[in-house]
């Protein structure tokens, strides 16, 4: 089915949600997979300041006081995150980061300045599958179960905002929250224990391309790192394979002005990614934090499958052994061998099929279901979803639940429809 047709058809047929017509939208109608990489095109991004023009400041504190790393990683027994803030009282948003990724990614940094730029104090967060977050926040050191995850980030998050109080005397009117991909999931369990525990009594929750089972999307996301593509049989070949494209490319232009071109000039050169070399590519950036996930994991439980036990890693240590190992295993591969054995510990009875339930959102449905102050935002293209999901997200959200045409797995989150959207409902807007 066409990709029009394929959009159209999930935005009317599948969910009764809001949802803008595919001719209506100006995102350009190309592959999910060039979205995603390549983002949304400069001209219509909405306009954010820029980096310098912003009050912000990175910070990091210590969320495990007993946490004890090796001297090589002692720099991360302190839990690194961003806050940008106005001298004025105003609004705080949390906003959490997707699988593996960084309080300093260039996404969130994008999203930061938007909200910063609408009046709202920010503090970023890492994912809790981030490798930082896991040495310095991580009570179990295997994140991956929504409950336990929400507890930590919940914990990481108090403390975050204290450090960021003393250090910029910031003082919140009410607190938000926003998070993506993985971190959209992470913001839905968080708020469900927030709404026991009374802390920050969230008024507005907003989740960007969320996962509805966790565990199923990591399936999907792990298969296009095994995409066919002719004459590449490996991880390291491919990436071998596109620096000779992108070598070729650059040569021909004379230049290699990469952020601006790489995905824009390329699609139209003899050097065009196929769909299929872009799939593998989206695959093969998430096997890169699986890995960085089940070293850091492996570290923190001392039980020396990617990382050395009963031996002393120094800043001299070399770690590429022990990380190229941690390659060969994907995010299925970690909830295989490190995160199933940790949970079937405590539930012997039940199956991993229950632990992938528990980290679902069909799990919190009494908390989802009907409650105003919540919103999801993504795409009739998004490839972690199934027809079944978009669903369950139109039947649980309802009016709640807006769908664009296009942008794969948020690759329109700086469109200036989307980013109007988001401000509308974290300002208050019924959505």
């Amino acid at each position: 089915m066409p990709r029009l047709l394929l959009s159209l058809f999930f935005a009317t047929v599948t969910l009764g949600a809001p949802a803008v017509s595919a001719d209506d939208f100006s995102y350009p109608d190309i592959n999910a997979f060039l979205s995603t990489i390549g983002g949304t095109p400069e001209p219509l991004r909405a306009t954010v300041p820029s980096e310098p023009d912003i009050q912000q400041e990175d910070l990091r504190v210590r969320v495990i006081p007993d946490r004890t790393l090796p001297p090589a990683f002692e720099f991360y027994s302190k839990m690194g995150f961003r806050v940008a803030w106005h001298d004025e009282p105003a609004p705080l948003v949390f906003l959490l980061a997707g699988s593996g990724s960084g309080y300093d990614s260039a996404r969130l940094d994008y999203l930061k300045a938007l909200y910063w730029q609408a009046g709202m104090h920010v503090i970023v967060m890492s994912s809790p599958t981030n490798f930082d977050f896991i040495a310095s926040a991580s009570t179990s050191g295997l994140p991956g179960l929504g409950q336990r995850d929400a507890r930590d980030l919940h914990t990481a998050m108090s403390v975050a905002l204290e450090h960021a109080r003393n250090k910029t005397g910031l003082e919140a009117t009410e607190f938000r929250m926003v998070g993506f991909s993985l971190g959209a999931m992470n913001a839905a369990f968080v708020s469900e224990l927030d709404e026991h525990l009374g802390q920050f009594d969230f008024t507005r929750v907003l989740m960007l391309n969320p996962p509805v089972n966790l565990y199923d999307s990591i399936r999907r996301l792990d298969a296009l790192s095994h995409t066919n593509v002719p004459g590449v049989d490996s991880t390291e070949s491919f990436y071998e394979h596109i620096f000779d494209k992108l070598s070729r490319y650059f040569a021909q232009r004379g230049d290699s002005d990469i952020e601006s071109t790489v995905f824009e000039g390329i699609q139209t050169s003899e050097e065009a990614l196929s769909d299929a070399e872009m799939a593998m590519l989206v695959g093969a950036v998430f096997r890169f934090a699986a890995a960085d996930l089940n070293f850091m994991a492996d570290l923190i439980n001392d039980k020396g499958r990617y990382a050395p036990t009963n031996q002393r890693i120094t800043v001299s240590t070399s770690l590429t052994p022990y990380l190229r190992r941690a390659l060969f295993c994907d995010f299925s591969c970690y909830v295989r061998n490190q995160l199933w054995p940790d949970w079937q510990s405590r539930n012997a009875e039940k199956t991993i099929e229950d632990m992938a339930f528990e980290t679902s959102l069909q799990s919190i449905d009494d908390h989802i279901s009907g409650n105003t102050r919540m919103a999801v935002i993504t795409n009739a293209d998004d490839f972690i979803l199934t027809r079944e999901d978009y669903r369950y997200l139109a039947d649980t959200f309802g009016e709640r639940a807006y769908l664009f045409p296009r942008g794969g797995h948020g690759g329109n989150l700086q469109h200036q429809e989307v980013t109007a959207r988001m401000l509308s409902f974290l300002e208050g807007a019924k959505p």
